[in-house]
């Protein structure tokens, strides 16, 4: 056994065990773990559901498994049968676990997205432990996982984990084995390799080649932004739609808290319901600075930062609490939007909290209280509509403007008049049937029901959800701050109906103050209704006026680098940027800056005689320069004249000589063509010293495949016979190796810098050089005489 694997696993099962996990996990013969053993992974980390992930599957992935499979008898090899991992590999993938939640500190998702290569992977060895697996099984598994999605996002998953756990840990005896992670040589694996490189490039596009402008309009890592026309469209949907939903309501409020203040959306769904911090601001006479012009008092906003190192403790992630300014302007929207929500949940808040203290699902009664038919009905579906009465639509309209949880007393006024006309197929379907449907005397029916006088006693719907509907139980247990507090999920400002199925049917209407399930808002359902993930209906379809609307999607990260953007193209200091956004450096910051060049130029400051003096062209040439994104001739005597003349002659030559910035497919060229144009065009990769070059990633591609056009010219030319080569094939390999060489050169070349600095000026021919008139001639020849 590999001792580096001994040692992962041994370290595991000690944490595992400090924390009372079942390592011994029971399982059906397909690998799913019975309930009494599975390992609640958010519970484990210590944070507040929803989502709950458990560690519940310990069989092979199907999907991946099945072109597993189909691999294989394509190979000529058995087909391999279903069924749970052996123990090495089962202690292996538990063990991924312990190590990513409780030693890494990752989040439940995170942990699971890195072991699942493991579940994918342990088939596909057979008998070898992880210490023995071979190139060989390695390749085969990355291939079923390379089939398994279209996107390619498994397959990178799975690279990471065998090159994060095997490779990282040293726990196989084959070193690198990430490198085995290649497609086979099938049209299907590598159309599915070249969706997943297209996946990589885009999710690591920022700060590689892949990620640079290709020209001064566009952004850098585009693809990290929101669509212009789907962020507009969010925009308006949640600040002028009215939701047709009481969770759209609290969504919609969500998106806003987004949008404003571009936080995670992590840190948007743990909003504290205490959220409101005013600091008054007084002159030095204790006077409101208002009166001297100033604030005299601003909104900050209380919330739990996410991905800061004083969340961690040993019992998993805690909650850290920061504080950040509100805009001005957004005060008075951010204000009402959340007094709105809190008022709106203030009968399911009350509820969860009297939940969370007394244990019971519904704290309103003693367990042997007997409660109307009608009314546990509504507790346990939240269905306000339970006789034939209906509701007016425009009582309903009425009440989807406001969400005021006391026009819900008028619904169930009406529907009392009516007639029971849901109650029997509820009651009587499997499994309610085996809760007792009884007479106001406490006696259960024998033949027919009345519906108008039934009842159910409390204790018997108690039971009844404890052992049958454990997802219709509201969330109550509690994490902790970092200041040691324990803060419950009626703690929190979002706050939603969990299992609601009503309000899915044809928009019906859910009665809040009666409704018995109560959650936290998931942060997954915020990322899967602007997605439209998994089939579901997303926002746009939901509320969106055209087709085009409908077919708009979006992440909810990307708001956050929008914001993150406008800030830096506004000119605000990436100190206070990074402070604004909860981040531990200017670093992290930079990844979210998605200016164009044009807009980094636009940035800097310049001199007010620089203005005045400058033309349009000369005032960018000047900018370039003054932000160090291009050298040359040109650049270096602007230099010079600066220093020894003064800025208004080095104006005056800038003027004069840098009329234009000429790109080519290889660079920037700054030399002056306004009274002759360059006579060797496009050559400027052969050694010229105008050329400096820049981060367009089109750029690149021009050099490299001028460098590989010039390698097979030389490749050719060398293999020609000796009895065929002569004075012409000797220039020709002289002529394709000097540009060879001067590509290489080029493509070494860092962004901004001059490529040939001692380079010859190519935009000068030697006629203009020496002159080739007959007077040209003899004051050269005088000049040689003297």
């Amino acid at each position: 056994m590999n001792p580096f694997y001994a040692e992962y696993i041994a370290t595991a099962k000690r944490l595992a065990a400090e924390r009372n996990l079942n390592w011994n996990l029971v399982c059906d013969d397909q690998g799913k773990v019975s309930k009494d053993t599975r390992w609640n992974l958010t519970a484990l980390v210590g944070m507040l559901p929803p989502p709950t992930l458990w560690l519940g599957q310990i069989g092979v992935d199907p999907v991946a498994f099945q072109k597993l499979n189909e691999i294989r008898l394509r190979m000529n090899q058995r087909v391999l049968p279903t069924g749970p991992m052996s123990q090495f590999w089962l202690d292996l993938y538990l063990a991924v676990f312990v190590h990513q939640l409780l030693v890494r500190k990752t989040k439940p998702l995170s942990a699971m997205q890195m072991a699942q290569g493991i579940r994918r992977l342990a088939p596909a060895a057979e008998d070898a432990p992880p210490w023995a697996v071979t190139p060989e099984q390695i390749q085969q598994a990355y291939n079923a996982v390379l089939h398994s999605a279209d996107s390619g996002k498994l397959a990178l998953d799975f690279g990471t984990t065998v090159r994060n756990i095997l490779d990282g840990q040293k726990l196989s005896d084959v070193p690198a084995l990430v490198r085995f992670c290649t497609p086979y040589p099938t049209n299907e694996s590598l159309s599915a390799q070249r969706q997943a490189e297209t996946l990589r490039k885009r999710q690591n596009a920022h700060g590689g080649k892949e990620g640079l402008r290709r020209s001064l309009a566009e952004r850098k890592s585009a693809a990290k932004l929101p669509d212009e026309r789907a962020f507009w469209e969010l925009v308006r949907i949640v600040f002028t739609e009215t939701p047709r939903t009481f969770s759209d309501a609290i969504r919609f409020a969500a998106f806003k808290v987004q949008i404003i203040m571009g936080f995670r959306i992590g840190e948007t769904a743990s909003l504290p319901l205490d959220w409101k911090r005013w600091v008054e601001y007084l002159d030095a006479d204790g006077r409101p600075a208002g009166h001297r012009g100033g604030f005299s008092r601003s909104l900050m906003i209380r919330h739990f930062a996410e991905k800061q190192e004083e969340d961690e403790r040993a019992e998993g992630l805690s909650f850290y609490e920061n504080t950040q300014h509100v805009p001005p302007m957004f005060e008075e929207i951010l204000v009402e939007t959340l007094d709105h929500v809190e008022k709106i949940t203030a009968p399911l808040r009350e509820r969860l909290r009297r939940q969370t203290e007394t244990g019971l699902v519904f704290p309103e009664y003693p367990e042997d209280a007997l409660v109307s038919a009608w009314e546990m009905y509504v507790r346990m579906t939240g269905n306000a509509v339970f006789s034939d009465a209906g509701l007016p639509q425009e009582l309903v309209q009425r009440y989807r403007e406001s969400y005021d949880p006391q026009l819900l007393k008028s619904f169930r006024k009406l529907q009392l008049d009516g007639k029971p006309a849901s109650l029997s197929g509820f009651w009587t379907k499997v499994p309610q049937r085996s809760i007792p449907v009884r007479a106001a005397s406490g006696i259960p029916f024998g033949g027919s029901i009345d519906w108008r006088s039934a009842h159910v006693r409390v204790g018997d719907v108690e039971r009844y959800i404890r052992e049958n509907r454990l997802t219709k139980r509201s969330d109550t247990r509690p994490t902790m701050t970092t200041d040691g507090r324990l803060l419950y999920p009626y703690d929190l400002m979002f706050i939603m109906p969990v299992r609601n199925l009503i309000e899915g049917r044809n928009d019906g209407v859910l009665d809040t103050t009666l409704y018995s399930a109560v959650g936290r808002l998931d942060v997954e359902d915020l990322k899967t209704i602007l997605g439209g993930y998994g089939g579901a209906t997303c926002i746009f379809a939901r509320y969106g006026q055209t087709e085009e609307d409908r077919a708009l999607r979006m992440k909810t990260h990307a708001v956050r680098h929008l914001q993150n953007t406008e800030l830096f193209r506004l000119g605000v200091a990436d100190t206070i940027i990074t402070k604004k956004f909860n981040r531990r450096s200017v670093q992290q910051s930079d990844v979210y800056d998605h200016r164009s060049l044009a807009e980094d130029l636009a940035d800097i400051d310049l001199p007010p005689e620089a203005e005045e003096m400058l033309g349009d062209r000369a005032l960018q040439v000047f900018k370039m320069i003054t932000a160090n994104k291009v050298r040359g001739p040109i650049v270096e005597e602007f230099r010079r004249v600066q220093r020894e003349y003064g800025d208004e002659a080095a104006f005056d030559y800038l003027n004069a000589e840098a009329d234009g910035l000429h790109v080519t497919p290889y660079g920037l060229c700054m030399n002056s063509f306004t009274s002759d144009p360059c006579p060797k065009h496009l050559e400027c990769f052969n050694g010229c010293l105008h050329l400096s070059r820049t981060k367009v990633v089109s750029e690149q591609v021009h050099l490299e495949r001028m460098r590989d056009k010039f390698a097979k010219v030389i490749i050719t030319l060398e293999a020609l016979p000796l009895n065929r080569r002569n004075i012409g094939w000797a220039n020709q390999v002289t002529h394709a190796r000097i540009r060879h060489d001067n590509i290489i050169k080029a493509l070494a070349a860092d962004p901004g810098m001059q490529v040939f600095p001692d380079g010859k000026d190519l935009s000068v021919t030697p006629e203009q050089k020496f002159g080739n008139t007959l007077i040209d001639t003899m004051k050269r020849v005088r000049d040689l005489d003297d």
